[in-house]
Formats: structure tokens, C-alpha cells, sequence
């Protein structure tokens, strides 16, 4: 049984990729953890209650931090709505959170457990915390699937930054440093990846009309939840589509016979506050002739991944 733990700022795509990890067969969700993003603290900490009562599984879920490491903290309601599912009217869980921080809770149940993977969905700062905290616990971690970064230079929020990595830069920068395993799924994977034919990741509307014809509770609550994201991707590119940089990061996870293209890279996180702050800067070339420096691979990038097969999964998860 695999066994996995999820950090989440949890928006309305993050929502989703939760179905999908905890509806998935012979997988273990351990804990929630949550923390500040694409809203505040206490809102993902709700959203994450939600999503594991439309499951219907039961998780602890533990609050984490409300703000970055260093820098003012961002939010992305413009994309997931105030309330990060879309403004929809989504009532309030039934349950409650655990007092525990999150921090905390990661040590304690990483340092019970062996091969355990972390899925971040959101900014690094409870990772990251909990690797100054406890170094020798973290170690312990089989791995890291981090959906974050930009590998061929397009971001959503600067021209090269992705909001997970600019939301807290300096924690980014720790954790990519930090020496074990880590899967970067960077936000051109939800775009189609890196264009090669099967790579269709982003739902259309005959996608949509296929999940609305499933009738079920999870589907229902999928398309209540995405209306924001919809009408941010019909401002952009004028049609309908959705991208779910989120459910693509579990899919790596959870399926990684989905992955169709994957390479070795060193990756580090601009701290220096420029223009380019936050950008995950990839370097697979070895090193750099006028540096004379040579750089050792800690990152390995998901370029593409099955789109066909992420449909399915998706549509699994809601069934």
C-alpha cells in the first residue's frame, strides 16, 4: 500500500486532485496538510475539509502556515474566487481540523513511516520548515512530487515565475536544495505539455460534457467548482478549455505509467529578488563554459504526460 501525505493551498484544482488521490486504489492518504496560496490559510484549511467529505473518506487535516518565509504574501482569488472553489455557494464541512500544525504533524508521521510521498500542491513554507526543523526526519522521505515551476520559460504570474515557487521563493529554494528525491511537474503539463501528440492534458468542452453526463455527487461538485477557472481560461485564449496543473501533479504521482517524458535537470529558485525572482531556473547542459562549473542533476521534470489517461483517471475519480 502506497502511502502518501498531500500539502495543499487548496483551490478549486487542488480540490479535484484531492478526489483523485484519495479515491485511488491502493494508495493511503496519511494527512492534509495545509497552508496559505491561492487563498488564505483558513480557507484552504476549509476547502480541504470539503473535498474529503464530497470523497467520502475521513483524513486528518492540519493547518499550516499563513504566510511566506520572507516575502508579502500573494493570493490567487482572481483565478479560484474568494472563496478558492469558485464563489459557487459550496456549504462549510462538517468537520473540523486537528490542533496540531502542520510542521509538526509532517515530522511526526514522516519520522512513523517508511517510503512515504509528499505531493505539494501549493507554496513550499511547511515543507520547507519542517526540513530546518528536522533534516534527519525529512531524509526519510521517499520522495517529493512538487507541482511548481516553469520549464520552458512561460509563467502564469511573472514571464517566468509560477505562483507556487513566487508565492515563497526562499522556501522553494530550500527544498529543491534539500538532497532527496524530487519530481518537479511544472505548469506547461496542464498546458499539454511540451506539444508532442498525446499530451492533451487540458479539458475541452466536450471533456466537460462528459463529466456532466456522469450525474454524479463528485462530478456535480467538479463542475460547481471550476466556473471560476473557466472564465479565467475564456479572458485568455477566448474558448473553452480547463487546466488542472493540480490533478496533474497526482497523476505523476499516483500513475507514473502516464508519464511519456521525463529528464534530469539542476534546478535552482532565484531568491535575488530581480525580475526574474522566483523562476525555476533549469540548467541540463552539465554546466557553464565562462563558470567553469559543473551541475549535478536534483530534479527530475515531467515534460508530458498521457492526456487520455489523465481524462480517465479524472473521470475514475468521480465516478
Amino acid at each position: 500500500m502506497r502511502k502518501i501525505i498531500i500539502d495543499t493551498d487548496t483551490g478549486s484544482d487542488d480540490a479535484i486532485a484531492l478526489l483523485m488521490a484519495l479515491s485511488e486504489k491502493d494508495t493511503e492518504v496519511l494527512a492534509l496538510t495545509t497552508v496559505f496560496g491561492n487563498v488564505n490559510l483558513a480557507q484552504a484549511t476549509r476547502n480541504a475539509l470539503i473535498s474529503c467529505e464530497v470523497a467520502g473518506v475521513n483524513v486528518p487535516v492540519y493547518p499550516g502556515m499563513d504566510r511566506p518565509l520572507v516575502r508579502e504574501r500573494i493570493e490567487a482569488i482572481h483565478v479560484h474566487g474568494n472563496d478558492g472553489l469558485g464563489d459557487a455557494g459550496v456549504l462549510g464541512p462538517k468537520s473540523k481540523a486537528e490542533n496540531k500544525h502542520a510542521v509538526t504533524a509532517l515530522i511526526d508521521i514522516i519520522a512513523k513511516h517508511d517510503d512515504i510521498e509528499l505531493i505539494t500542491l501549493g507554496p513550499l513554507t511547511n515543507v520547507a520548515l519542517a526540513m530546518r526543523k528536522a533534516p534527519e526526519v525529512l531524509k526519510r522521505l521517499k520522495k517529493i512530487i512538487c507541482m511548481g515551476g516553469a520549464q520552458l520559460g512561460y509563467a502564469a504570474e511573472t514571464e517566468v515565475a509560477e505562483f507556487n515557487i513566487l508565492a515563497d521563493p526562499e522556501a522553494a529554494k530550500i527544498v529543491f536544495e534539500f538532497g532527496i528525491p524530487l519530481v518537479m511537474v511544472p505548469l506547461e503539463l496542464c498546458l499539454n505539455g511540451d506539444g508532442r501528440k498525446g499530451a492533451e492534458t487540458m479539458l475541452d468542452e466536450q471533456d466537460l460534457n462528459a463529466i456532466k453526463a456522469m450525474g454524479t455527487h463528485k462530478a456535480e461538485f467538479l463542475l460547481k467548482i471550476v466556473s471560476s477557472l473557466l472564465k479565467f481560461h475564456e479572458i485568455y485564449y477566448g474558448d473553452v478549455g480547463l487546466e488542472l496543473p493540480d490533478p496533474c501533479a497526482v497523476a505523476v504521482a499516483l500513475r507514473p505509467e502516464l508519464i511519456l517524458n521525463a529528464y534530469s535537470a539542476n534546478v535552482t529558485i532565484d531568491t535575488s529578488g530581480s525580475l526574474s525572482y522566483g523562476q525555476t531556473v533549469v540548467n541540463t547542459k552539465g554546466g557553464t563554459v565562462l563558470e567553469d562549473q559543473i551541475y549535478s542533476a536534483n530534479v527530475s521534470i515531467v515534460s508530458a504526460i498521457d492526456g487520455k489517461g489523465f481524462k480517465a483517471m479524472i473521470q475514475e475519480a468521480l465516478q
